[in-house]
């Protein structure tokens, strides 16, 4: 059966393989399924980029769905909060494309954590 925490590992598996329409699939999925986002489990994960990527996913998801016209009152596990910046930087972007984004803006929940993601990446109407 499938659960927020086993899509989430499915979404940080679709960034690392750089497959955004994948990504953003799941993201409307998630949102779908109404799923509270504080349940994300504590990840298990040995690799610093797993988990680092699951606190900016979740975390963006949070942001997302609490604007408008969403206005959903959702919060981040607290094991969030707890996640470290990576030692060496990380972007979501295919390589062959970051020099197409290097003068963006970036979303400040992934940059603190070293990871360079658009300021609006995730974003869905």
């Amino acid at each position: 059966m499938e659960n927020l925490d086993s899509v989430l590992d499915n979404m940080t598996d679709k960034l690392i393989a750089y497959d955004e329409i994948a990504f953003l699939d799941m993201v409307q999925y998630v949102w779908r399924r109404g799923w509270s986002l504080d349940t994300a489990s504590t990840p298990s994960d040995d690799s610093e980029l797993r988990r680092a990527l699951k606190a900016c996913i979740i975390e963006r998801m949070v942001e997302l769905w609490t604007a408008p016209p969403r206005n959903t009152a959702e919060t981040a596990p607290v094991w969030c909060s707890n996640v470290p910046a990576l030692s060496d930087p990380f972007s979501v972007i295919k390589p062959e494309e970051q020099s197409f984004w290097e003068d963006e803006p970036s979303n400040p929940i992934f940059e603190k954590r070293n990871i360079f993601a658009p300021k609006e990446f995730m974003f869905f109407l």
